[in-house]
């Protein structure tokens, strides 16, 4: 197989309702941050004290997407050597650190203290995910960039895992008794912090990276089935999801493998689904830049905030709503405008270069 073959199989690979889902799930994870980073006086419905809340989890959907999307670029490459392992390192860095190492500085800037300094020496390098406690900071939200870019790095060895389904199968089992025995023993206070979140962990995020990889072996079966029973299908992950809202998340191992299921049963509707609105080209474009939106969120945000435009229609009730939406909406509208600008930027000082 050649070079030629292996970037075509990765064209035909692409699955465009996955765009949607990512963008989805980058949507409310903004929407969830700025709930919880406001002081608006909404509570007494299921919407605001449990719904928007529960969007926070939307970040392991994140991880599985990243699951199937490597697997779908670059396993059959592995599989049969036909793989630069220096372009491909290259690649995983060059696209995350200009973008990251502005936000960085953006973020020096803004705080200019000793322990950003020092957060920021080893975030720069893309390597905070092996932190004993990946619970930076600056960029506090980057803790997933750091899990996601563990895992580039041990894409190679993740490739061994997914040779079979059978092998598949296998690790996603270990890798669950795994998580079973950090929350009954490892995530205890003789080994972690007080600020210790389980989920900055690798090993603990490491079932999502192999969910998406075993919906990816999957694909062509699942693509069948959900093409021929779509309306079945939907209903089902539905259901599923209203069902997870009834699961307790104090039962932690059981809500962890509610969590892997009901994302893999949306993952694999998005794979043989071909649903217009997911793969719509706001969906598209909003995927392309998810990856940005997630890491610049809280700067734009605090932009909002030091403009005063959080509550300008009140704090309660229907205007508090309103307000809520508003502030919703300036800051996705001012994530799409520094990114664009910035890409803009990039552009110029590259064809300068030329």
């Amino acid at each position: 197989m050649n070079k030629e073959k292996c970037k075509t199989n990765r064209q035909i690979r692409h699955y465009n309702s996955i765009d949607g889902l990512r963008a989805l799930s980058c949507l409310g994870i903004i929407v969830m941050h700025i709930e919880a980073n406001t002081k608006y006086q909404l509570g007494g419905s299921a919407v605001f004290d449990q719904f928007i809340p529960s969007f926070t989890w939307l970040v392991y959907l994140f991880l599985m997407i990243s699951g199937f999307g490597m697997c779908a670029g670059y396993l059959d490459k592995f599989h049969n050597n036909v793989i630069d392992m220096e372009a491909f390192y290259k690649k995983r860095y060059m696209k995350i650190l200009p973008f990251f190492g502005l936000l960085l500085v953006v973020a020096f800037v803004m705080e200019h203290s000793v322990s950003s300094v020092y957060e920021i020496s080893i975030e720069i390098l893309l390597l905070h995910g092996l932190l004993p406690n990946n619970a930076v900071s600056v960029i506090g939200v980057c803790w997933t960039l750091g899990v996601i870019f563990l895992f580039y790095l041990l894409f190679p060895a993740f490739s061994v895992l997914m040779k079979s389904k059978k092998r598949a199968w296998i690790s996603l089992v270990i890798s669950l008794w795994i998580v079973f025995v950090c929350n009954q023993y490892f995530f205890s206070d003789y080994f972690v912090t007080e600020s210790f979140t389980p989920r900055h962990n690798f090993l603990y995020c490491l079932p999502m990276f192999i969910g998406g990889g075993l919906v990816y072996l999957y694909r062509e079966e699942i693509k069948t089935i959900c093409e021929k029973y779509r309306g079945i299908f939907l209903v089902g992950c539905m259901a599923a999801s209203i069902f997870w809202y009834k699961i307790p998340e104090d039962s932690k191992s059981l809500f962890y493998i509610g969590t892997l299921m009901l994302y893999c049963l949306w993952l694999s509707y998005a794979i043989g689904s071909n649903s217009k609105f997911l793969s719509s080209k706001p969906m598209k474009f909003l995927s392309s830049i998810s990856m940005e939106m997630y890491l610049a969120q809280m700067i734009i945000f605090r932009i909002v905030e030091k403009m005063h435009l959080l509550y300008v229609f009140g704090d309660k009730g229907i205007s508090g709503w309103i307000s809520f939406l508003v502030a919703f909406v300036l800051t996705v509208l001012g994530l799409i405008c520094f990114i664009e600008c910035y890409k803009l930027i990039l552009r110029f000082l590259k064809k300068g270069k030329e």
